[in-house]
């Protein structure tokens, strides 16, 4: 029986360029998805560079919705959540896929699966946007009451259910992110002492803190460079980072290199001794997994869905994001031994394989839409 499916889910606006852990998951879990079962695959996401309208792409069909102009927090479980549900009917698909927000399912009828990818209330405390308090509290009751009414639910990570499980009631199926076979052929050829971050260049993920630390580490290690992957989510954070490299006299170390393509993070992969990721909150970011994957150790904090994912010692370090000095020798030790780094590179791209490889994620996503379709 072929299926038709809706996705619900931000996604790359251009082909091949990611700008977000959701996009991506939402990516890798579609090319898994392709591979392992014939489906008729729809994409209902936000646009925000493009106009509204459809594109065929890859043999899928993407549905593009502008969004409305009142605040996100505002409008994402009304004025765009009935805009969804208009494109859903139009597309009529046997399930539907919400990606992440639980505000998007509220009034859905038809059988859906819905997949907790962090929690919004608690990340957007970390904003530097007005009345952020207010903006938490909205966005905490409507995602609780689409998540009380989620009768099937994926959590990408137990911390998920550490945090939330009380308003998880319906049928809660562990599956993590999706981590696709190219990231697996990524062959390692790290020329000097480097550490890559990817992500949003923001407070959450404590860039700031990343660079003071390597900072310390750089004068353990002369020759050590940092790359940062990522677009800013504030011009005055990134401003802040800019200038701390400048007065630190960083300025040929640390290099700012925007947002990149896949194939370019493919690359900063392949020359990265490790990724350095010393966030204040996360649940399970898709770069952690896609580093595991091309054999590159993970240096990560201590923190919610972290430790779910690393090994300490084994895959990398679990890391105080706020111990500077306890951090230095450990890092420092990364980027020194190289034995050590490629032993540990191969033991995270063992664990990476037999966790998140995406064709072993899309049956698992299959068979829970089978189940919610009553097929099995």
């Amino acid at each position: 029986m072929k299926l038709k499916l809706a996705m619900v889910s931000s996604f790359p606006e251009r082909p091949g360029v990611i700008t977000g852990g959701v996009e991506g998951v939402a990516h890798c879990l579609i090319e898994g998805l392709k591979s392992v079962a014939e489906l008729e695959i729809h994409v209902v996401a936000p646009c925000v560079t493009r106009g509204a309208g459809t594109e065929t792409r890859d043999g899928i069909t993407i549905h593009w919705l502008e969004q409305s102009r009142l605040p996100a927090f505002l409008s994402y479980w009304s004025l765009f959540r009935q805009r969804i549900h208009r494109c859903l009917e139009e597309i009529g698909p046997d399930i539907t896929h919400f990606q992440g927000i639980s505000g998007w399912a509220l009034g859905y009828a038809k059988p859906y699966v819905l997949t907790v990818h962090g929690i919004y209330e608690k990340d957007i405390l970390y904003k530097d946007e007005a009345f952020v308090r207010l903006r938490a509290a909205v966005i905490g009751a409507v995602e609780r009451l689409g998540r009380k009414r989620s009768e099937h639910t994926i959590l990408i990570s137990p911390y998920v259910l550490d945090e939330i499980g009380d308003q998880l009631p319906g049928n809660k199926v562990h599956i993590e992110n999706p981590v696709t076979q190219e990231f697996f052929e990524v062959q390692r050829a790290v020329a000097q002492p480097r550490l890559l971050f990817v992500g949003r260049i923001c407070h959450r993920k404590n860039v700031h803190g990343l660079l003071r630390l390597f900072a310390r580490v750089h004068r353990t290690v002369p020759r050590a460079t940092l790359h940062i992957a990522g677009l800013p989510e504030s011009a005055e954070y990134e401003r802040e980072c800019r200038t701390f490299v400048y007065r630190q006299g960083l300025e040929r170390a640390v290099t700012f290199l925007g947002n990149v393509p896949r194939a370019q993070l493919l690359e900063e992969l392949a020359q990265a001794s490790c990724l350095a990721l010393i966030s204040l909150q996360e649940t399970a970011p898709m770069i952690v997994e896609e580093a595991m994957a091309a054999g590159v150790p993970v240096f990560v904090s201590r923190i919610c869905g972290l430790p779910y994912m690393v090994e300490e010692g084994v895959t990398g370090h679990l890391v105080d994001p706020e111990a500077e000095a306890e951090n230095v020798p450990l890092l420092a030790g990364l980027l020194q031994d190289a034995k050590a780094n490629a032993a540990m590179g191969e033991r995270c791209r063992a664990v990476a394989r037999a966790r998140f490889h995406a064709q072993s994620v899309a049956m698992k996503t299959l068979e829970l839409y089978r189940q919610a379709l009553g097929l099995g």
